[in-house]
């Protein structure tokens, strides 16, 4: 809708032509022979210029059987009757042609406006963050039920926003809780599988002893080493239930000397090593570490991992433990073994507890206890097959001091 700003000469400020039959009406309000209607503004400019502002409505349409009369028009015009826009008086009538204000006529109508689309905006806001909000909450119904393979952020479009980052964490939050219980799952069935073993050997031993009495003693004797391993078993299992369930409170911990507790691990299994005709080497590139740390715990991951390699080494080999300072600036021992290493399929399982490679291979528990053990520290342990046979185990340790 064109808005017209006219100077009393009679000219657009646009250059637009003036409808002929708003001519008459103009020069009116500037002669101050018309009033001007709420919304046609007549303002003066800095330059005193005056101007009338204002939007043309179009002629109304005459009603039929009246005739427009030409002298009677021209009388309005001599008398500025014309200058309203007037048209001729058919039968008592006369048509006008106004002008229309370029507000609102009623003040109410913006104010309706708002309000319309402020309820519009408020409706897609509700349906945006209800239609989510009822989806989650549906889906922790289900995961209520045990039903945790749901997924709710992949279906439909993929949401950028903070919503859809919430539906992204309950996803996660459903994996990981069913990674976990898949793993205690496999972790029962492990554990009653590793228990049945002994068990029955145990009974297979009591019931020689009863069959027959002369060999009691060595019944006897096998009964004893069952029992040993089922003490064993039970204490790795508490092992690793413990270092599982404990927070890292590094505060809480005295300070010990890392470097010392590895070489009281090495020499113990030194001597062990060269029973077997197996050579350890220990390369001391540090004098020191200090840290907070329980040192009963770092010494079993130590340890595991030493007898590990010891275990797997053939005789005459050589195992090599390496402590040295990282580029990183933490505390970096390595491992190293000649055995005949674990196949790269299967190196992602190195580290479940009671995996088991070849066989000479425990209970499966050491290395999952020494990763653990290393975790709870605020280290990583990795491994990695060497070229062309062995393992290397890398345990970092960061300092804290």
């Amino acid at each position: 809708m064109p808005v017209f700003a006219v100077s009393q000469g009679g000219s657009d400020i646009l250059g637009r032509e003036i409808p002929e039959n708003i001519r008459p009406r103009v020069n009116a309000l500037f002669a101050g022979l018309e009033q001007a209607e709420p919304g046609i503004l007549k303002v003066t400019a800095k330059d005193q210029s005056q101007w009338i502002l204002f939007i043309p409505r179009p002629r109304k349409p005459a009603e039929p059987g009246v005739e427009p009369s030409d002298e009677h028009a021209k009388q309005l015009e001599g008398r500025g009757e014309g200058l309203r826009g007037e048209g001729t008086r058919g039968e008592g009538r006369r048509h006008r042609d106004a002008l229309q204000p370029p507000l609102p006529p009623f003040p109410g109508a913006g104010l309706f406006a708002a309000l319309l689309a402020s309820l519009l905006f408020a409706g897609v806001l509700a349906y945006t963050f209800s239609k989510p909000l009822n989806t989650l909450k549906n889906a922790f119904r289900e995961a209520g039920k045990g039903r945790l393979g749901i997924r709710i952020s992949r279906s439909g479009r993929q949401r950028t926003d903070e919503m859809g980052e919430l539906l992204s964490g309950f996803d996660l939050m459903a994996s990981e809780i069913e990674a976990r219980i898949e793993q205690q799952k496999a972790l029962l069935h492990d554990v009653s599988h590793e228990l049945r073993s002994p068990l029955a050997r145990l009974n297979l031993a009591v019931g020689l002893a009863r069959q027959n009495p002369a060999q009691l003693d060595n019944s006897l004797s096998r009964i004893e080493t069952e029992a040993e391993r089922l003490d064993h078993l039970i204490g790795e299992l508490l092992n690793l239930s413990r270092l599982e369930s404990t927070q890292s409170t590094h505060s809480a911990r005295a300070t010990h000397n890392v470097i010392e507790l590895l070489g009281a691990v090495v020499e113990d299994a030194r001597f062990e090593a060269q029973q077997q005709n197996k050579h350890i080497e220990f390369q001391e590139l540090l004098d020191s570490w200090a840290m907070p740390c329980e040192p009963e715990v770092l010494q079993r991951a130590f340890d595991n991992l030493i007898r590990n390699a010891v275990k797997h080494t053939p005789d005459g080999g050589k195992i090599e433990v390496v402590a040295r300072q990282s580029t990183q600036g933490a505390l970096c021992i390595q491992v190293l073994d000649d055995g005949p290493g674990v196949p790269a399929e299967l190196m992602g399982k190195l580290f479940t507890p009671f995996f088991k490679h070849g066989s000479k291979a425990g209970h499966g528990l050491g290395l999952a206890i020494a990763r653990k053990s290393i975790e709870n520290h605020g280290g990583t342990l990795t491994a990695r097959q060497r070229q062309p046979v062995g393992m290397e185990f890398e345990l970092v340790l960061p300092r804290f001091l």
